[in-house]
């Protein structure tokens, strides 16, 4: 991985780096990003990684990705998202925030959102608001009609979803030896066989036009709930993961929010969600999506354990055998017509 300026870090660091009223800086590190926050805002650096999905290690490539993320989240949160501020060299050598010297990095520019908003919070913290609920589904939902539908090939769609299903066998299978989760292997080869033998509902959701671009990581966290509601942290440096169907991407955040508060509440929120869109996919496919991005899910905690990471060794460990069961869980429902959503 290429090396990071370790003076623009610092410069972020620095409460003066951000004007009068700032008194200290609370830095964040996540897989792709550090994220600091000083006082009513909050500015994402870029971390000059090299993977399978990206290349940030110019400053050209992350500054780009830096305009696209703002693009694509001023979508479902215009006010959040401020701008991409340059990071430039002045003639004594020291860094501001301007475009007019030599630029060294862009960071995104938010406006900070505390934690008392987003709806992780609500579910762990507080009682279920199922008017709440509703309005997160409404916003949603309002977010999928506004897109325009995407026609793939239905064979090209489905071999793309088996090369979910492939990858994550694949890293389930060197993980093995760390998990606690009884026959993890067995979730992929369920969920290859449902995909061929339900070959026809997927490709009726094509059809149908129920594919979009979209979030592609609603999750709980990145869900704001004041003073209006809305997301943040859309994957923004792949267009291909953000094409989904509908259901796919509000089966995810039920899923989450059942992870956090129970089945109940994720049930809930699916059954708002598609009485407002007027969608009805078969409940056994639901099931398949929220199978396999709970998969999805414990891949990436197993392949964090590679990671120099701010969460412990074992936290991660436990997070995918978490996943695992609720991915467990919605397998053993993929055969069954169930009435779950229904009243």
């Amino acid at each position: 991985m290429a090396t990071t300026n370790s003076a623009t870090l610092r410069f972020l660091r620095q409460p003066d780096t951000y004007g009068v009223g700032v008194a200290g800086v609370r830095v964040i590190e996540t897989h792709m990003s550090w994220v600091f926050l000083a006082g009513a805002d909050a500015y994402k650096l870029k971390k000059p990684l090299q993977n399978a999905s990206v290349d940030f290690r110019t400053v050209a490539a992350r500054c780009a990705v830096c305009h696209e993320e703002v693009r694509l989240n001023r979508r479902l949160a215009p006010d959040v998202y401020l701008g991409v501020a340059s990071i430039s060299q002045t003639a004594d050598g020291s860094l501001a925030f301007c475009s007019t010297a030599e630029r060294v990095d862009c960071v995104v520019h938010m406006r900070r959102l505390p934690e008392e908003v987003m709806l992780s919070y609500h579910l762990t913290h507080a009682c279920i608001d199922q008017d709440l609920l509703e309005k997160v589904a409404l916003c949603i939902a309002q977010f999928h009609r506004g897109l325009t539908a995407l026609r793939p090939s239905p064979p090209l769609w489905r071999a793309s979803i088996a090369a979910v299903i492939d990858e994550n066998e694949s890293v389930l299978s060197a993980y093995l030896h760390y998990l606690h989760a009884a026959e993890p292997l067995g979730l992929c080869q369920q969920q290859r066989s449902f995909l061929r033998c339900h070959a026809d509902w997927i490709d009726a959701r094509i059809h149908q036009g129920r594919l979009v671009e979209g979030h592609g990581d609603l999750r709980a966290e990145h869900v704001f709930t004041y003073p209006s509601v809305g997301a943040i942290d859309c994957l923004e440096f792949s267009a291909a993961l953000r094409q989904l169907d509908c259901a796919d991407e509000i089966g995810f955040l039920a899923l989450d929010c059942e992870r956090l508060a129970g089945e109940a509440v994720g049930r809930s929120l699916l059954r708002y969600y598609l009485r407002i869109m007027q969608d009805d996919p078969p409940p056994a496919l639901l099931h398949f999506y929220q199978s396999l991005r709970a998969v999805v899910r414990a891949r990436l905690a197993l392949v964090r354990l590679e990671e120099q990471s701010h969460r412990p060794h074992s936290e991660w460990i436990q997070r995918a055998d978490q996943w695992l069961q609720l991915a467990r869980k919605h397998a053993r429902n993929m055969q069954v017509t169930s009435p779950a959503l229904s009243g």
